[in-house]
């Protein structure tokens, strides 16, 4: 149930706090006070559409909050652009979320308000809160998934199993053109190495040795010269005893030059010209990469390939035996789907008189005598289907194969016709009222707000309206804006709004009343604005009838 509203620059609202109460509150107040607009901030705080408009004059933003009795509190902020940010315990969500999360807080019935029982999709819910069959809902929910999800394996499973033959001839050629390579990590670039090495082997050897003539086997070859010099040096030293460091550095050198010429003979002298093996390293090496351009890029990605290829192969060898057992799977679900829908079926069946009567009885009780009710059961042809009704196959869903939706008559003579189409304005309302009476007892959403419940009503049936939303208060916590006494008169708590202009500014008071002011109010909706003792009379008789 809902504990508190909380509004912030929403329309003439400057800021107000409301802590709502179980049983029935009524609100009161002058016309233009802000009734409607104290709902209209409590809908749109339980996920209704809020507009640009609804930001106070000279504000940047509207606040409504709603918190319920578990202590939850949902939150929208609407912007002066028009954008509705929503939140439940200071975490935001998206609005589809966030209106999902509210659906069922509460249910609001007015001529302007998106009401839960108007959409016939919920008609169905109704009539199996009434039956008592939620446990069987869930089961037969159960069911259906499974089932679905055993549709859509089974027909996966037969399409892959007519390319099967193909996709494993293809898989069976790619692991054995890979196996046949079966090329190694890293083996790509040391191929790579050694192909360049092989493939230059002429320009290697003549290179090292024309290199090697010019550092030591020529006649003025860098080893002669450098001995020259070391010579020319040895003789300066005499002179100079400093030229000794440059002598030391000339002799290592020399014997570098030396050894170097001596591991380019050894290595000329080692290598040798392998045409054959050359072949070898290209024709492999085109083999992996003729791989690595059909499976990826590169050698792992070739050998993942291999294992996934594996395991395909496993999976499509498997295939037979797979559709085998989901086909057993399928006729044990769809046995079981077709015997819970078929008692469902009965149920709702043999409910639906009963609640159409209990309903019609409520109508007339609500000055709405002569009214039809009907709970239509239907069903709908589905060629492809695996269920059927009487040997027809039909559309099923998680909730059986029924169609549920509610008829009305609102007047003797008239063919009853959809609830959705017939049924507007102050009308609905009771026809709500009605529908909610009966199913109190089953119906999930405890908080009701009605708003122009009363329109049209007078005498005996606004009196017979307030019975009624007494009664349906010993169970929900109802909320209603009413202009009769007879409503007022009934209510365990009184809400008064009134209109207030301070400095040029227009702002909105809610409050409770006391006992004495309830009276007040009582009669002002005897008597208008202009109260008279005939008006207080009728209020106090009003109040000690209905405190009994």
């Amino acid at each position: 149930m809902i504990k508190r509203i909380y509004i912030k620059d929403f329309a003439i609202i400057r800021e107000a706090e409301v802590l709502l109460k179980n049983g029935l509150t009524v609100i009161t107040g002058e016309t233009g006070a802000g009734k409607s607009i104290l709902l209209k901030s409590l809908g749109i705080a339980l996920g209704g559409k809020a507009e640009k408009t609804d930001v106070r004059s000279g504000q940047s933003q509207s606040v409504v909050e709603t918190e319920l009795t578990d202590e939850k509190i949902y939150r929208r902020l609407i912007s002066k652009g028009g954008r509705t940010r929503s939140f439940i315990d200071d975490e935001p969500l998206v609005e589809s979320e966030y209106r999902e999360a509210v659906q069922l807080l509460a249910d609001f019935h007015g001529q302007h308000e998106q009401q839960y029982i108007m959409n016939s999709k919920t008609h169905i819910d109704f009539l199996d809160r009434f039956c008592k069959a939620e446990m069987m809902v869930e089961k037969i929910d159960t069911i259906y998934n499974h089932l679905m999800d055993n549709i859509h394996s089974l027909k996966a499973a037969k399409s892959k199993l007519e390319n099967a033959s193909n996709e494993k001839e293809l898989l069976q050629f790619q692991v054995q053109e890979i196996e046949a390579v079966s090329p190694d990590i890293d083996e790509d670039i040391s191929l790579g190495k050694e192909f360049k090495r092989l493939n230059h082997m002429d320009e290697l050897v003549s290179t090292v040795q024309r290199l090697n003539q010019s550092l030591t086997e020529h006649d003025h070859s860098i080893y002669r010269q450098l001995s020259s010099a070391l010579s020319e040096l040895e003789n300066l030293s005499k002179y100079d005893e400093s030229i000794l460091s440059f002598i030391e550095s000339m002799k290592q050198a020399s014997v570098s030059i030396q050894d170097a010429s001596a591991n380019l003979i050894q290595y000329a002298d080692g290598v040798e010209s392998d045409p054959n093996r050359l072949e070898e390293v290209e024709e492999r090496l085109h083999a992996i990469e003729s791989l690595k351009r059909k499976y990826g890029g590169s050698i792992e990605t070739v050998q993942d390939f291999v294992q996934t290829a594996g395991e395909k192969l496993k999976d499509l060898s498997g295939l037979g035996e797979k559709i085998d057992g989901l086909e057993s799977e399928q006729k044990l679900l769809i046995h079981q789907y077709q015997k819970m829908a078929d008692t469902l079926h009965n149920q709702r069946v043999k409910m639906a008189k009963a609640i159409s009567k209990q309903i019609e009885d409520e109508m007339a009780k609500l000055n709405m005598a002569g009214a039809t009710f009907e709970v239509t059961i239907n069903t709908k042809s589905e060629v492809d289907s695996p269920i059927k009704k009487d040997g027809n196959r039909v559309k099923f869903g998680p909730k059986g194969y029924d169609k549920v939706e509610f008829f009305l008559s609102a007047n003797p003579g008239e063919i009853p016709k959809p609830l959705t189409k017939v049924a507007s304005g102050g009308e609905v309302s009771r026809i709500m009222l009605a529908i909610k009476s009966v199913l109190k007892k089953s119906d999930p959403i405890e908080t009701l707000i009605f708003d122009e419940i009363d329109s049209g009503i007078s005498g005996q049936a606004a009196e017979k309206v307030a019975e009624a939303l007494a009664d349906l208060s010993e169970e929900k916590q109802v909320i209603c804006i009413t202009h009769l006494p007879q409503i007022a008169s009934k209510a365990d708590h009184h809400l008064y709004v009134h209109k207030k202009i301070k400095n040029e500014q227009t702002d909105v008071e809610v409050r409770y009343l006391t006992e004495s002011e309830k009276v007040e109010a009582i009669a002002e909706l005897f008597s208008g604005e202009s109260i008279s003792v005939e008006g207080i009379s009728s209020a106090k008789h009003f109040r000690s009838q209905a405190r009994g």
